[in-house]
């Protein structure tokens, strides 16, 4: 891509072609600022990130994708010893298996280009692994911060010779049938007793609560074999514009009941009404009219999000996860809310997912990441 009228195709091209294979309701648009900031080179990611769109014989554009590099999630993946870094790929869109076939021998050609040892992805280039790709569960409609992509995305990648790494499943939860022991409110006499309190947040101290949540998120996760440790301005810029959407209920803070206003959470969950039918609509691009039409249905989302939920290491096991749910839960039934959708849990992760298999969830969508060794010598004698 070199200039912007390619940039508007890239951003336009996945609403594009989910409405030519009838999945608008199913795909999940990545923000159309964060495509731009990858085009210009602004934000947070290791090094520059190409976009490239491939057209068809017929000269019309019918995939794309991105490619990156990361020393930071190349050490994480244990690529740090590796004669080469990997090549990392996301945002990958494809009309049909065909079209995806040449993205895949495009990013083996490019790999070899540049040296890389390795493909992975999908990935974005954040400060920690998120993306995925879909191997069951694509009937089921995808949601905000999570991964959605057509049938024949994984059959094309694993003929082209990728392995699944780092299986994992989404979440549901129908709030209707939650158990009342899941989902009986905290009270002010048990957070007394177990020396706990919650603290509230609200719009106006969502930035506060990004700043005091930072410590007790990158120790929470660094264990993981994916996670990079986030810095202050890239959580608040990840965290920006949830003040508008955000359901202060739904948002849980734990801390000691006498710890200094501004310590970090001991226990915490992110919980946000699910926007991604309005993002659908406006294509991922949030501007005014966007904008609105999310302020217009804030008290009208009746499905909630998951983004991330995390206890302090050094209170892990003390049962302070099972308190953060049951306030959940008992807020997403008192405000009326169908569902909880929770983004990937790993399945080497199963006491995360135990906490909502106890509370009625079942698991909604299986994705991996994919993963290709590449000879030093010459990539396509692995093709």
């Amino acid at each position: 891509m070199s200039d912007r009228a390619d940039l508007a195709e890239f951003i336009d091209l996945a609403p594009r072609l989910a409405r030519a294979r009838g999945e608008e309701d199913h795909y999940v648009p990545l923000f159309a600022a964060d495509i731009r900031d990858w085009f210009t080179g602004r934000g947070w990611f290791d090094e520059p990130v190409e976009l490239w769109l491939f057209d068809s014989e017929q000269g019309v554009t019918a995939a794309r994708v991105m490619c990156h590099r990361s020393a930071a999630l190349a050490a994480e993946l244990d690529s740090a010893h590796a004669s080469t870094p990997p090549l990392f790929f996301g945002a990958a869109e494809a009309i049909d298996a065909e079209a995806l076939s040449g993205v895949i021998s495009f990013l083996v050609e490019r790999a070899e280009q540049v040296g890389a040892s390795r493909i992975f992805g999908p990935v974005s280039p954040l400060p920690n692994v998120t993306g995925g790709l879909l191997t069951d569960g694509v009937d089921r409609p995808g949601f905000f911060d999570s991964a959605w992509n057509p049938a024949f995305c994984w059959p094309t990648f694993a003929e082209a010779g990728f392995e699944a790494w780092g299986l994992a499943h989404t979440w549901e939860v129908p709030v209707g049938s939650i158990p009342a022991a899941r989902a009986t409110a905290v009270t002010a006499a048990e957070w007394q007793r177990l020396g706990l309190r919650r603290r509230r947040v609200s719009r106006f101290g969502l930035r506060r609560f990004a700043d005091r949540l930072l410590p007790t998120l990158n120790s929470a996760f660094a264990s993981l074999p994916y996670y990079t440790a986030i810095s202050p301005s890239q959580l608040r810029s990840q965290m920006q514009g949830l003040s508008a959407l955000m359901d202060p209920d739904l948002i849980i803070d734990i801390t000691g009941a006498h710890d200094p206003a501004d310590a970090p959470p001991r226990c915490f969950a992110l919980v946000i009404p699910d926007p991604a039918p309005i993002l659908r609509r406006h294509g991922g691009r949030l501007g005014v009219r966007a904008f609105l039409d999310l302020l217009r249905h804030r008290h009208t989302m009746r499905d909630a999000v998951l983004i991330i939920q995390g206890t302090d290491p050094r209170h892990q096991g003390s049962g302070l996860l099972s308190l953060a749910i049951r306030d959940l839960n008992s807020a997403l039934i008192a405000k009326g809310y169908r569902r909880l959708r929770v983004t990937f849990i790993a399945e080497d992760n199963p006491a995360s997912a135990a906490v909502f298999a106890r509370s009625g969830g079942r698991k909604m969508h299986r994705l991996v990441f994919v993963d290709r060794q590449l000879s030093p010598s010459s990539p396509e004698e692995h093709h």
